[in-house]
């Protein structure tokens, strides 16, 4: 099944783009922040799923050499390698694929332990296991989104989106979801906005409630973009979720609520849920998050700006929390590579070209400190080391959500056991970044999923997994 998007990066590049940081290039790129290409990465456990036999398979990944040829953050490909690479086959195509098991004891330890933990705190309706392949064919590529109204926020992220009031959901009105990877599309104020919808066999033609994941992709690249990189997807829709890639206006996110940037992008996700909701039976309270550079910037900007929306998310290489979140519920983890030169550990990297002007890395354990507090933990972190993985850094209260990040060594920008791409950086092998965000959404299955006695945070479980307790 190809996500054929031959046009969707003739937009303006963002943060992770071709034109956006350092002047000509972006974020990453060739004369943007760190020197290469934009925010990537991947982090896989256990066993690396190599790509199918058609070319980009469940688990396929963009080619490193495609962000060469426009130069930028290192999230912008070539639009015509990456059509013709995605025309040589599907990326949820229902094909064998191969593996290769990643000779690292520690971390077929914490995928255990996470598998563990996650199914045996797992609610009546977690997903099922693995399913077939999605079969149908995907519409033949993403329109792309003319520039909308200005954003009404004042660029610091913190204004509370009330979203208008849903119509009756799939589950009152019958209807269901298709099956397959489509194109849909929802109106915000005056701008007709693009999403992929990649939807089980096993949730079509139910009326089950589905847990959906919404993932973000970088500044400078396209949804087909990040579901090549990442391949959440195919793996999500395997066991149960529906999932949603939104395409950012210009191929970038407003994750600042600046008009400067452009419209207002929590206003689209929350039309998007809303839109997702009306066309099949969704699960209440199950709605998760993942996203990559200012993809995981957008995911975390859009459940403090949305509270009560989002379960969980797993951002990976972000750099910001807003400066408020106050109402925020949402369980959050953090996977960033210790050596990542365009988001650095400690915040900073290069400045940004307009228009995210004077946007900075914040340092991730003062943005994830401050989300702990505001999310009601004001307990000191926890640093726990990984054996040849890095360190986890947990902040744990009982009855609050579940916030941590996890160092991750010798990686870069990239997400973690995904193709490589030197220009980000290292990329980590130890572990899998999508299978770590998959078990993160089990083990916080609903909205208001809290640390207890009875739940331990995941931190404290890979803890004591790796500490042999």
């Amino acid at each position: 099944m190809a996500f054929n998007n031959p046009s969707s990066r003739a937009g303006a590049a963002g943060r992770d783009g071709a034109a956006s940081r350092g002047g000509a290039a972006g974020r990453g790129g060739a004369a943007g922040r760190g020197g290469g290409a934009g925010r990537a990465g991947d982090v896989s456990a256990r066993r690396v799923s190599a790509r199918s036999s058609t070319g980009r398979g469940l688990a396929s990944r963009l080619e490193p050499g495609a962000r060469d040829a426009t130069p930028g953050r290192g999230h912008r490909a070539s639009g015509a390698r990456r059509g013709q690479a995605a025309r040589r086959g599907g990326l949820l195509a229902g094909t064998s694929r191969s593996t290769t098991l990643v000779p690292i004891a520690a971390a077929a330890i914490v995928l255990l332990m996470l598998l563990w933990y996650a199914l045996a705190r797992g609610p009546a309706d977690s997903p099922g296991g693995a399913g077939e392949n999605i079969a149908a064919a995907a519409r033949a590529g993403l329109p792309d989104d003319a520039a909308g109204t200005a954003a009404d926020g004042n660029g610091d992220g913190d204004a509370t989106v009330v979203a208008a009031t849903p119509g009756p959901s799939g589950c009152q009105t019958g209807k269901t979801l298709r099956a397959g990877v489509t194109t849909e599309t929802v109106t915000v104020g005056s701008t007709k906005r693009s999403y992929l919808l990649a939807v089980p066999p096993a949730a079509a033609g139910d009326t089950q409630p589905r847990p959906l994941i919404l993932n973000f992709h970088a500044d400078g690249q396209a949804p087909t973009d990040q579901e090549a990189y990442t391949g959440l997807a195919g793996e999500a829709t395997k066991r149960g979720y529906v999932v949603v890639d939104p395409a950012g206006v210009n191929n970038r996110w407003n994750f600042i609520r600046s008009s400067a940037v452009g419209p207002d992008d929590v206003a689209f996700v929350a039309a998007l849920l809303n839109d997702v909701r009306g066309r099949g039976c969704l699960a209440d309270g199950r709605v998760f998050a993942s996203g990559f550079g200012d993809g995981a910037d957008m995911a975390v900007a859009a459940s403090c700006a949305l509270p009560g929306r989002i379960a969980a998310i797993v951002s990976v290489a972000g750099s910001t929390v807003p400066a408020s979140c106050a109402k925020s519920v949402t369980n959050l983890l953090e996977v960033h590579g210790a050596a990542d030169q365009i988001a650095p550990w400690d915040g900073g990297g290069a400045p940004r070209a307009a228009p995210f002007t004077g946007v900075t890395a914040q340092p991730v354990p003062e943005r994830l400190g401050r989300y702990a507090q505001a999310v009601g933990c004001s307990a000191a972190p926890k640093a726990q080391p990984l054996p040849g993985l890095g360190q986890l850094t947990a902040w744990t209260c009982d009855g609050k959500p579940d916030v941590g990040a996890l160092s991750v060594t010798g990686g870069g920008h990239t997400w973690p056991q995904a193709e490589a791409r030197p220009e980000l950086g290292p990329t980590a092998t130890s572990f899998s970044a999508t299978v770590v965000s998959l078990l993160y959404f089990q083990a916080h299955p609903v909205v208001g999923s809290v640390v207890s006695a009875d739940s331990p945070s995941i931190g404290d479980s890979l803890g004591r997994a790796l500490a042999g307790g």
